[in-house]
């Protein structure tokens, strides 16, 4: 387990901002798929709120 914690740091500190911009792009393009995916598959207006909700909060958690 620490073998993939040490190669994911490794993989982090060797990645140069040519590579970084594609791989954020692909990212975000991921996460952007998966949210239409659950709007489209029964999230309903009320969890989706609440769920934003939870994430606000988490967020002015972290923040202060």
């Amino acid at each position: 387990m620490f073998a993939v914690l040490s190669d994911a740091a490794n993989a982090y500190n060797d990645i140069s901002w040519p590579d970084a911009i594609p791989f954020l792009i692909c990212i975000i393009g991921l996460y952007w798929i998966k949210v239409k995916i659950d709007t489209r598959a029964g999230i309903g207006k009320k969890k989706l709120r609440q769920l934003k909700q939870v994430i606000k909060e988490a967020i002015d958690e972290t923040i202060g």
